[in-house]
């Protein structure tokens, strides 16, 4: 299932729910832009992402239980979120979990870039008084595998179109990507080498130093 962060803010504007993230919020009804709503008998969260990234729209919600909504965006510039306490009534495709409420829609974004290409920007500084990235999230592969590639498929499938690798271990995603003025040095800086077992030498990054990969469309 797709991951689900719930917000519970009172206002939130779209530009903070655009995250590449499963953010999940649980909100008033009719906010979807372009919204296409089916009813089905078997509603569930995976079923109703699934029937909407099928029919071509980024953002999937479910509501009263057996509705699915489809759209491409919200349909306002702010958004009110509901209590989570609202979103009370049971998939009834699974009852496990619920979706949404009566006039409360649980909404999920479609996290996936579109087709392009990772290009390599360079090697830049990464300390707690530089950062190189902005707000980035981590994550950690395990040491038989391609981390410059586990790692880029691992951003671009959650929809960051930055990453990173630091000190041969350590992968970062981020939507913002470098802060301005971050310090970028020689690709000599970038020199431990990643622990891969396919037979090729290949570096990812050093001690506070990240090799950088932008997500070209």
């Amino acid at each position: 299932m797709h991951k689900c962060v719930c917000i519970n803010q009172s206002i939130l504007s779209p530009a903070q729910l655009d995250s590449p993230v499963q953010l999940c919020g649980r909100y008033p009804s009719r906010i979807i832009k372009g919204d296409v709503t089916t009813v089905y008998s078997d509603n569930t969260v995976d079923d109703c992402i699934t029937r909407c990234d099928a029919a071509g729209f980024n953002y999937a919600g479910v509501e009263y239980g057996d509705e699915c909504h489809c759209g491409t965006g919200y349909a306002t510039s702010s958004i009110q979120a509901a209590p989570d306490s609202d979103c009370n009534m049971s998939c009834p495709g699974d009852p496990e979990y619920t979706c949404g409420g009566s006039w409360r829609i649980q909404i999920y974004k479609s996290p996936a870039l579109p087709p392009g290409s990772w290009t390599l920007e360079g090697c830049a500084v990464d300390n707690s008084t530089s950062p190189a990235f902005q707000n980035p999230v981590h994550a950690n592969f395990s040491s038989n595998v391609d981390i410059v590639e586990d790692c880029m498929d691992y951003c671009g499938h959650w929809g960051y179109g930055w990453a990173g690798i630091e000190n041969g271990e350590d992968c970062q995603c981020s939507l913002a990507g470098l802060f301005l003025g971050a310090q970028i040095v020689s690709m000599d800086q970038c020199n431990v080498s990643c622990p891969t077992h396919y037979g090729y030498n290949e570096t990812c990054g050093g001690p506070q130093r990240l090799m950088v990969y932008e997500y070209d469309a």
